[in-house]
């Protein structure tokens, strides 16, 4: 058995209950923290998971929505004494952004700093990033208007979900999310290098996934009910816009 909890579901505009989107996906040994667009150590204790038990950071790309929140992330980490290396995961390019953020913080003088592992993830389709946590980690390059990845998540004992992460929509995702439990899908509307709910449901019909779950969408709470209508007319499983906390058990 493993889950997935959002941690936050905004576009880069939040509210007071929607942090930018973020999420964790815990497997048997584990979990892994994916995006960090603000500090999630209080998101993580508010869904119960131990800290000692965070086994990867996964990026998708860099924007500040979804990477502004590193430095202050491994800054809790090491006041809370953390020992055990850290990997962090995503494209070469993205990584040496954000190392290149976390120099302006001087943070490798940091006395009794534990080590942050980068760990370069190949831009192609079922790119393998990791068998950590419990479960099997491949990805995909997509479109979005700087380099991005999305993520799929097997684990050790069936089943799968995806993250499409910020996309425009397009084949990777189809293949990547093909036949899992559960697929989570931005639905930030009709902009270049974004979906619409209407496509992501396309998208969850063409992969054949169980389930859909929408984030990242804008806080218009007035279209909420006509976005899952949308949604739902082209995808006929379970569909639900996601909210901060929300637990997926697959």
């Amino acid at each position: 058995m493993a889950r997935l909890i959002l941690l936050g579901t905004a576009t880069a505009v939040p509210t007071p209950d929607r942090g930018p989107t973020s999420l964790a996906v815990e497997g048997e040994d584990g979990f892994v923290v994916v995006d960090c667009g603000e500090n999630p150590l209080r998101h993580l204790a508010r869904v119960g998971l131990a800290i000692e038990r965070l086994r990867g950071l996964l990026l998708t790309h860099f924007h500040p929505d979804h990477v502004a929140g590193v430095a202050p992330f491994l800054q809790s980490l090491w006041l809370l004494r953390r020992e055990e290396p850290l990997p962090i995961f995503g494209l070469r390019e993205v990584l040496g952004q954000v190392w290149d953020l976390l120099s302006l913080f001087r943070w490798e003088g940091w006395e009794g700093m534990f080590p942050v592992e980068p760990m370069v993830v190949e831009p192609e389709v079922g790119a393998r990033v990791a068998e950590i946590a419990g479960l099997r980690i491949t990805a995909a390059p997509v479109d979005h208007s700087r380099p991005t990845l999305a993520f799929r998540f097997e684990a050790a004992g069936g089943g799968a979900a995806a993250y499409s992460a910020d996309t425009a929509p397009c084949e990777p995702v189809v293949e990547l999310a093909r036949g899992a439990d559960l697929l989570v899908h931005e639905a930030t509307g009709d902009f270049p290098g974004h979906t619409t709910p209407a496509q992501a449901g396309q998208i969850a019909r063409r992969a054949g996934v169980q389930r859909l779950v929408l984030v990242h969408y804008p806080p218009f709470p007035e279209h909420y009910d006509r976005w899952l209508e949308e949604a739902r007319a082209a995808f006929k499983g379970p569909v639900s816009l996601g909210r901060d906390g929300d637990v997926y058990v697959w």
